[in-house]
């Protein structure tokens, strides 16, 4: 399915009925806004891994602009700012007042713009595996030498030394494998990346141009929303010391931080118990909260 914002059209997809049956009447379940990671990636990368959510609720896909089967637009709007504000516009199109968004990876960074540039809009933003846009490369390489010897923190010292796409092939056999800790990822992650449609002068153009230009931190405090975070302690990609600076410049009332032992990257596939309860626990708070809305 698509949607027109006017500039760009998105495409979207959903799991999970958004009325069920309930005795003699009908219920809304709630529904949640997944964003993709990336950048250069699309919605699989969440799909894959927010399948069980569907029991509970209607959970909402879609592909980034320049990503994906979405509109590819052109270089000037691959931007953080503008993807933010295309969460907001594709929320308003579909009528989805005050929604919780669920950002993974590259699309938390995504989620945390959009909570921080329209304070008002969201009911609530979950950061799973992220940094909200902040890198630290020097910790990121320590903790993928952690977990794959010297040659997988060379591999990652090369790819930020010359960001071009060279290393790509690289990365995937050497690194890529390492974003999880249960058995057959590696199998499965071959598998998922060729599934996957790549934006790859998506993710070059953001690398080079716009990564420097704009860090989500630097509008933090503007987030007014409730906030869950959800972090692998053993992730190499966003590194638990960085993501613990991420939650201390959030407001503490309104965040709530999940630590979870034995993940990395992939958290919904190495923790599946702590953080799909993490989740389910943070959307039902929202809801209560705002009762009469359509989450």
């Amino acid at each position: 399915m698509r949607v027109s914002l006017g500039d760009v059209s998105l495409w979207f997809d959903v799991s999970g009925p958004s009325v069920i049956p309930q005795g003699d009447t009908t219920a809304e379940r709630p529904v949640l806004v997944a964003v993709h990671g990336g950048p250069g990636l699309d919605h699989l990368t969440e799909k894959s891994a927010l399948g069980p959510l569907a029991e509970d609720y209607q959970v909402l896909y879609f592909d980034l602009r320049g990503h994906g089967r979405s509109e590819h637009s052109s270089a000037e709007f691959w931007n953080m700012r503008t993807w933010a504000d295309d969460l907001r516009r594709l929320c308003d199109a579909l009528g989805l007042r005050k929604p919780v968004v669920l950002g993974s990876s590259f699309g938390g960074d995504v989620a945390l713009t959009y909570a921080a540039l329209f304070p008002d809009h969201p009911g609530g933003v979950i950061l799973a595996s992220t940094t909200g846009g902040h890198r630290d490369q020097q910790r990121v390489i320590e903790a993928f030498g952690r977990l794959g010897g010297p040659e997988a923190a060379a591999v990652i010292e090369r790819i930020y030394a010359d960001e071009t796409g060279e290393h790509q092939a690289e990365f995937n056999r050497v690194c890529y494998p390492l974003y999880s800790s249960t058995p057959g990822w590696a199998g499965e992650s071959r598998q998922f990346l060729a599934r996957m449609i790549k934006s790859t002068d998506v993710a070059l153009h953001y690398s080079s141009h716009e990564v420097q230009a704009f860090d989500p931190w630097s509008v933090i405090g503007a987030v007014r929303c409730p906030v869950l975070v959800l972090a692998g302690e053993d992730d190499p990609v966003c590194p638990l010391p960085v993501v613990e600076e991420l939650v201390s410049q959030l407001p503490s009332e309104t965040t709530r931080f999940v630590r979870l032992p034995g993940a990395r990257h992939t958290i919904f596939r190495d923790r599946p118990d702590l953080a799909f309860l993490a989740v389910r626990n943070f959307v039902s708070q929202v809801r209560e909260s705002q009762p009469g809305t359509r989450k």
